[in-house]
């Protein structure tokens, strides 16, 4: 049987490898770790439960930074666990206020003396015919023979308060030997409820496509989006209406998007992206995906979802993202520790043919210009990628630093190796380097969001705040600093 560690490694490693594409993938990923975590471990506490999940999370969230989706899975898992575990301190407060109240009326209670005259045992054996000890015959009875009973009586009473002191003792020991926290099993089921909700999130987003979808409208779409699809396909079955699909250069899944609609039954027009502003005049409403929604209500959506949403903005069209609650963050934009955007090989925007001519060609100038050797190394290999993850703000100072990281353009029309062109610009040869980073996600602030369709129903982007109270706690947005803190 293969051990948690194992299993999160495992993880891990497809995380970093990149075989687990996808918020919906990861997050389901991530839903079932937790409870496999929780099931497998045992934890005395709450607490233990807490430091457990943080740490596996935080490790699971460094395998991809990027994902965010990773993140918010377990900062709902928290979330439930801390829920739970004031439950039980209120639980735990009310069962100790109950249980002081009744020591304080056992303390009030009767005397030992009282006592024993309500026992008709030890006054049949002091009264030979059996008669009830009262206030008539109190006189009857000798000074001795009272004494006696009261000392019988207490001494039996010091005698069971004993025995219930020492069995109390020996439950609370049994308790502390089993490390094992008694409401485990509510926090299963509660991450077997998220699972549910998981597999459930398209469905409960397509539904409400009749609501938002009109007929004869004109709609605008960007790139190849699964949410949007099924969306726009499950409103055609009411609707009669059509849809622009800008193709989203340089994936080019806009093409995909736009056979899938065709087959649909769904008018379709497919355009380049630069046509986007001109056709925007003739639209009546926006319809995006998005990779994740942050603290603040923007969105981090695909590349070049931001000059959509300025033109929806500019022709005051409506700008609706179409997104599913196990992608919102409570992280910021503007947070340095955050990277929420990756860069992608070149090659979707420069074919590798063009860069392998420009080495050849570059070659030929060194040789005819005397240069000795080749190009080093190292600004070979870094032609072939620039798949370094970097936060949306400092991707320019990333651009910057990878310079060679990409082929560049001379004069003449031909391609040359970042590095190794400042080297032929050296010798004489009019040539300079061009970079081609290739990032993946653009930032689309809240003020160009008119609604977000999410699972739960239509939100505008001044309600997030509602939801991230709603789903995480806030001791939990920051999975490392809470770690820091904790060592």
């Amino acid at each position: 049987m293969t051990s948690v560690a194992e299993t999160v490694e495992e993880y891990c490693t497809q995380l970093r490898r990149r075989q687990i594409e996808g918020s919906m993938p990861c997050a389901k990923r991530t839903a079932e770790i937790m409870r496999l975590l929780v099931t497998n471990q045992k934890h005395a506490d709450a607490s233990s439960v807490i430091d457990d999940v943080r740490s596996v999370g935080h490790k699971l969230q460094a395998a991809k930074p990027v994902e965010l989706a990773i993140g918010n899975i377990v900062r709902r898992v928290l979330h439930m666990i801390r829920e739970e575990e004031q439950h039980d301190e209120l639980s735990s407060s009310a069962m100790s206020f109950a249980v002081t109240k009744q020591d304080t009326q056992k303390q009030s209670g009767p005397s030992l003396l009282s006592q024993a005259l309500r026992l008709p045992s030890s006054s049949a054996r002091i009264f030979p015919f059996n008669r009830a000890v009262s206030l008539s015959n109190l006189l009857d009875v000798g000074i001795e023979e009272l004494e006696e009973l009261v000392e019988k009586v207490g001494g039996e009473a010091a005698v069971a308060e004993a025995f219930e002191a020492e069995s109390h003792a020996s439950t609370k020991k049994k308790q502390k030997s089993v490390p094992q926290w008694k409401n485990k099993q509510h926090i299963i089921e509660a991450i077997n409820e998220l699972i549910d909700e998981l597999d459930n999130i398209q469905q409960s987003i397509t539904v409400q496509g009749v609501e938002h979808i009109h007929a004869n409208e004109v709609i605008l779409t960007f790139g190849m989006s699964d949410t949007t699809y099924l969306f726009l396909k499950e409103a055609s079955k009411k609707r009669e209406f059509q849809v622009v699909v800008a193709e989203g250069a340089p994936k080019y899944d806009g093409h995909i998007m736009a056979r899938k609609l065709s087959d649909a039954g769904i008018q379709t027009t497919l355009i380049a992206d630069c046509a986007v502003f001109a056709m925007m005049a003739r639209v009546n409403k926006v319809l995006v995906g998005a990779h994740a929604v942050l603290a603040n209500g923007g969105v981090v959506g695909t590349v070049g979802m931001h000059m959509v949403a300025l033109a929806a903005k500019k022709h005051s069209i409506p700008f609706v993202v179409l997104v599913g609650l196990h992608k919102l963050s409570p992280l910021f934009p503007h947070d340095p520790d955050l990277a929420f955007n990756d860069f992608k090989s070149p090659a979707d925007v420069v074919d590798f043919d063009v860069v392998a001519e420009a080495f050849a060609q570059q070659g030929q100038h060194e040789e005819a210009s005397g240069a000795l050797g080749t190009a080093p190394s190292s600004n070979l290999a870094t032609v072939s990628s620039l798949a370094s993850a970097s936060s949306i703000g400092a991707s320019a100072a990333s651009t910057t630093s990878a310079s060679g990281a990409a082929g560049g353009v001379c004069k003449e029309g031909f391609m040359s190796a970042g590095g190794a062109a400042s080297q032929a610009t050296a010798l004489g040869h009019p040539c300079g380097s061009v970079h081609v980073p290739n990032p993946m996600y653009d930032y689309v602030p809240p003020n160009l969001i008119s609604l977000f369709v999410t699972d739960m129903g239509g939100y505008t982007p001044s309600y997030v705040y509602r939801l991230l109270a709603e789903f995480f706690d806030r001791n939990d947005y920051l999975l490392s600093k809470q770690l820091n803190m904790s060592s």
